[in-house]
């Protein structure tokens, strides 16, 4: 079990370190900064998650999961799914880009599990793809870029992930 005070460096890390990455983007946050925000040395945060990507790992898999536990289990519907999960990777863009950069183990659970709840929403493995792939960070990033709206971008997401499930 682990200790109390463990308990809340870990969680004042991971809340530290999710703000500073909203704000200034993966790239302009370092260990250093997480670890001053966070009110902790930085060898606190070297000990707990090993390194930067560790501890994005860390911030990814606390996120994903959160989602998977609520928004994920109330939708009924293939779009309703694409939906929930396009507001959670607009509201976490910078992490989840962070996450498509680099190989992150730790988050292949979260993923096989949105994979297998939307494709009994969509009726197969490859439909479920399908919408996820629309939904990579760096996607609609550059859609955002390019000066479509978020609501737009939602909106086709949605009508993509219902589409494919009237296929079935």
């Amino acid at each position: 079990m682990e200790r109390a005070d463990a308990a809340r460096n870990r969680a004042a890390i991971l809340v530290a370190a999710t703000r500073l990455i909203g704000e200034r983007g993966i790239d302009a946050v370092s260990v250093e900064d997480v670890a001053l925000a966070a009110g902790v040395g930085k060898g606190t945060v070297f000990r707990r998650f090993g390194d930067k990507a560790g501890l994005v790992r860390a911030v990814v898999d606390e996120t994903a999961a959160s989602w998977i536990q609520t928004a994920s289990l109330e939708c009924r519907s293939a779009g309703e799914f694409a939906g929930t999960l396009f507001d959670h990777v607009l509201a976490s863009l910078p992490l989840v880009i962070a996450v498509e950069r680099t190989t992150v183990r730790s988050c292949e659970g979260n993923f096989r599990i949105t994979v297998e709840r939307l494709a009994r929403l969509v009726g197969s493995t490859f439909k479920a793809h399908t919408v996820l792939a629309v939904l990579r960070g760096e996607h609609i990033e550059f859609l955002l870029a390019q000066g479509m709206k978020a609501a737009e971008i939602r909106a086709g997401v949605i009508s993509l992930a219902d589409t494919l499930a009237a296929e079935v």
